[in-house]
């Protein structure tokens, strides 16, 4: 019983701690990770990329000297002088200007994508560590019942009312159950420590052990688009800016002007240099591009169809989930009761032992079953947020 004494205070003095709850976790872990800041820092990069893409190219300037006197030093010396820039055609430019703006779009997509895939396996690595430090507290709460049920065993097998392997099975058993217990614990810790790390807590922390999500068949639909969904639409604007780049063989010319000043006279050029787009007029990469906007267009489609079907198979598990959990909270009762009664008529020497420790066995495995029904239902929440975009913003 000093065993018994024991556990209870350190579960009296866990609970008495101060615990950080999951959304105090989440708004720290969000200012100070290093993996969303270096995505963001990838938003700066796409804006310093584009800011490249549509810059103007420099001006050439062109000075010249000529001397026309056969002998060195004379007087027929010609001077010019001439810049030229290049510009591009207005199509091209349009093009450029749709390919930076998909870019950004992208890279937006891509850094939601990264958010809510770390969100999602944030909320899934702190349900699991809920579930292990609800499990190590079930397993303690079982440890005491099978403990009291071997020292009732142990009590009349001195008495001589009760056999040697009746004494040995219980006791087993409970032994089973602290080895379970270490198990659990350090289970546990290794991940409350990939919590820490994270969230970039250098020292130690309470946290609370409670589920995120409510056990509830009552789920929310959002319209918003599920990460992979804002890529694909992100991607098939980025082949259309290169369709629309490629629109016209002539991407720029070459504009020029120049004064020359001779001995006798000053002539002024100005002209223009065309690019003559005999042998290639960019049908194939107006092809190439079409062809990448057909497929990323069946992409989504096909996506679509894939997310609009596992939210209804997420939903539907999770009413299944909630119809079972009802039903073993019912069962749990049950089991309570039966096996108090049990543990009475062992004691006064009226009960069976196998009726007992069959009875116990069952009510610890419908807490078990309860407990994980209560994990799953979190998972299977986490799954249809993240399809629902509910963590892009």
């Amino acid at each position: 019983m000093h065993i018994i004494r024991i556990l209870t205070l350190l579960i009296v003095a866990s609970l008495g701690l101060q615990a950080m709850s999951y959304k105090q976790f989440k708004a720290h872990t969000l200012k100070n990770s290093k993996i969303l800041k270096s995505q963001t820092l990838s938003l700066l990069t796409t804006e310093q990329e584009n800011n490249i893409l549509l810059r103007s190219s420099n001006p050439t300037l062109n000075l010249e000297v000529s001397n026309y006197n056969a002998n060195a030093g004379g007087n027929n010396v010609e001077y010019a002088a001439g810049i030229s820039q290049t510009i591009r055609t207005g199509s091209y430019m349009n093009g450029l200007e749709s390919k930076a703006y998909a870019s950004s779009l992208l890279s937006k997509a891509f850094r939601t994508q990264g958010r809510a895939g770390y969100l999602k396996a944030l909320e899934g690595l702190y349900t699991q560590y809920v579930y292990q430090s609800k499990m190590l507290s079930l397993l303690q709460d079982e440890y005491i019942l099978s403990l009291k049920v071997t020292n009732m065993v142990k009590e009349r097998y001195t008495s001589g009312s009760e056999n040697r392997v009746a004494y040995l099975q219980a006791k087993t058993e409970t032994i089973t159950l602290k080895t379970q217990m270490y198990t659990t614990k350090q289970q546990r810790s290794t991940l409350y420590y990939q919590l820490l790390a994270i969230a970039g807590f250098s020292k130690k922390i309470s946290l609370d052990k409670r589920f995120i999500y409510s056990v509830s068949s009552k789920t929310k639909s959002t319209s918003k688009q599920s990460p992979k969904q804002q890529i694909l639409k992100a991607k098939e604007k980025l082949y259309q800016s290169d369709y629309t780049m490629n629109q016209s063989a002539l991407r720029n010319y070459n504009l020029y002007a120049g004064i020359e000043k001779e001995p006798d006279q000053s002539i002024l050029r100005v002209g223009l240099n065309i690019p003559l787009t005999i042998h290639n007029d960019r049908s194939e990469e107006r092809m190439l591009a079409k062809l990448k906007m057909q497929q990323t267009q069946l992409d989504k489609e096909q996506l679509s169809i894939n997310v609009r079907s596992q939210k209804q198979m997420i939903k539907a598990a999770i009413r299944e989930l909630s119809n079972q959990y009802s039903a073993l909270k019912t069962l749990q009762t049950e089991q309570q009761e039966l096996t108090s009664l049990l543990q009475e008529g062992y004691t006064i020497a009226k009960g069976s032992l196998f009726q007992l420790m069959t009875a116990k066995n069952k009510l610890i495995q419908t807490r078990k079953a309860l407990l994980q029904t209560q994990k799953m239902i979190n998972d299977q929440k986490i799954a249809l947020r993240f399809l629902q975009g509910d963590y892009n913003d």
